[in-house]
């Protein structure tokens, strides 16, 4: 995204607003339908991050932030395990946020694995972008934890959101 579009971006918001979030998360391998009603993540493990500055107490904000997420979308009782990598990891200057736009990105993948035989039941690559300016500063600067509970949500929704049911 160029620096002309997130201008336009920010100039859309209204003062009131505070950011934009985009999704380009997908299934690869989505979970049955069993799975997405009756999992539940018991572990989530940051298994590899980019050689970004994303601070030593990033995996652990991560793990925590994921886990959070999962625990309020998959209450089911089927034990599950979340192996997540972050392929890329970005977040802008509050500097740049306050006076223009700022873009706070995560890519990676998520794979779930059943907790008893260790088999994958589902994977899926993750991506948000969250774009944020002028009064965003307060949600925007705060990108560890930001990037970690859009993650955590991307998952939710990829994985364990309500099958709807079919009209009849």
């Amino acid at each position: 995204m160029s620096w002309k579009t997130l201008a336009a971006l920010a100039a859309a918001l209204p003062l009131t607003s505070a950011c934009v979030s985009l999704s380009r998360s997908e299934a690869v391998s989505p979970v049955t339908a069993d799975i997405a009603r009756d999992g539940r993540v018991e572990t989530v493990t940051l298994t590899n991050t980019v050689d970004a500055d994303v601070g030593p107490d990033f995996k652990s904000i991560f793990e925590s932030e994921v886990k959070a997420k999962l625990d309020a979308c998959a209450t089911g009782s089927r034990p599950l395990i979340l192996e997540a990598t972050v392929s890329s990891y970005s977040r802008t200057n509050p500097v740049i946020t306050t006076v223009l736009v700022g873009r706070n990105r995560i890519r990676g993948e998520a794979v779930l694995k059943d907790a008893a035989t260790g088999a994958e039941v589902g994977r899926y690559r993750i991506g948000k972008t969250i774009v944020g300016g002028r009064v965003a500063i307060v949600e925007m600067g705060p990108a560890r934890k930001q990037l970690s509970e859009a993650f955590g949500d991307e998952v939710c929704k990829q994985a364990f959101a309500p099958v709807e049911a079919a009209a009849s």
